[in-house]
């Protein structure tokens, strides 16, 4: 071979892996590629393969078993067999005659659970999200919002402000362990935590702004603060940020409070959820705030 030809074909080598790592492109069944938009839009303009390739995500199924979990007729399904099978997402084993998800098959479902999971939470809470300032999370977090899809909406009108805030401290008072980030202070949070800090032994990590710090120092007795400083299970942090958002994640829940447009506390809403994926969700939010906060207890 030609010096000149093995240039153009390393060329061509390095313009094909480059489409692969920006997604371009996904490698398909005899070595062809297809256009990632395209993958998309086959599976979203038809509803019988976005069932099909759900369905196969829970394993091996054969066509009857297909159809009787999509409800969709013989033919139909076929049909989108077919289509799942050339673009190299399903494949069928040909002793069993049962359909599978291939690697790459996998992936897409994946992604196509977690889009959905994302819609049925923001279509759930639409007005909460449309009327809150949602600055306060992260990118990353806010692409997992469909975690939090199972989660309750607490809302009380202005003749009876306390409701969401006696749930909450319903839940707290039960709870082993304590992680939250809070811009305000209600006057009953220094009592309440104080009693938890000094009676189970809760393991409590709060983080704040210096503002609220102060207030709370002001506030709780001076001999009840230095107590509170030789707690082992007792952790405050400072953050200069306004946090914009006041949760807490326990072993039990997620309890979730937000700020309006407006740049005011939303003390009448409260997102709270028990679910393990919220619970992970509200973990991963602290430890985003964590990382800038600084430790004063």
């Amino acid at each position: 071979m030609l010096y000149k030809d093995k240039i153009v074909l390393r060329e061509q080598k390095l313009h094909t892996e480059k489409k692969f790592i920006r997604g371009d492109s996904i490698i398909k069944k005899g070595g062809e590629t297809m256009n990632s938009e395209n993958v998309l839009k086959m599976i979203v303009t038809s509803s019988v393969r976005y069932k099909v390739l759900l369905a196969l995500s829970e394993g091996a199924k054969a066509l009857s078993e297909i159809q009787a979990q999509v409800g969709s007729t013989k033919s139909t399904i076929s049909h989108a067999l077919s289509d799942l099978v050339d673009e190299g997402l399903i494949t069928q084993d040909p002793d069993t005659k049962k359909y599978n998800l291939t690697n790459i098959g996998h992936l897409v479902s994946l992604q196509m659970k977690n889009v959905s999971r994302a819609l049925e939470s923001i279509k759930k809470f639409e007005e909460f999200w449309l009327s809150h300032d949602l600055s306060g999370i992260p990118e990353e977090l806010l692409l997992r919002i469909g975690d939090l899809k199972d989660s309750k909406l607490h809302t009380t009108t202005p003749e009876y402000l306390k409701l969401p805030h006696d749930v909450y401290m319903e839940l707290i008072r039960t709870s082993k362990w304590i992680k939250g980030v809070s811009p305000i202070l209600f006057a009953d949070y220094p009592e309440e935590f104080l009693g938890l800090a000094f009676g189970e032994e809760v393991d409590i990590e709060i983080i704040t702004t210096r503002t609220v710090y102060e207030k709370l120092i002001e506030l709780a007795p001076p001999e009840a603060v230095e107590k509170v400083r030789k707690l082992p299970n007792v952790k405050l942090y400072v953050i200069n940020e306004n946090p914009k958002v006041a949760f807490t994640v326990t072993n039990n829940f997620l309890s979730l409070g937000l700020f309006l447009l407006n740049g005011t506390y939303d003390m009448m809403n409260d997102l709270i959820s028990s679910s393990p994926r919220a619970k992970k969700w509200g973990i991963d939010l602290f430890e985003y705030y964590k990382r800038n906060a600084e430790r004063v207890i």
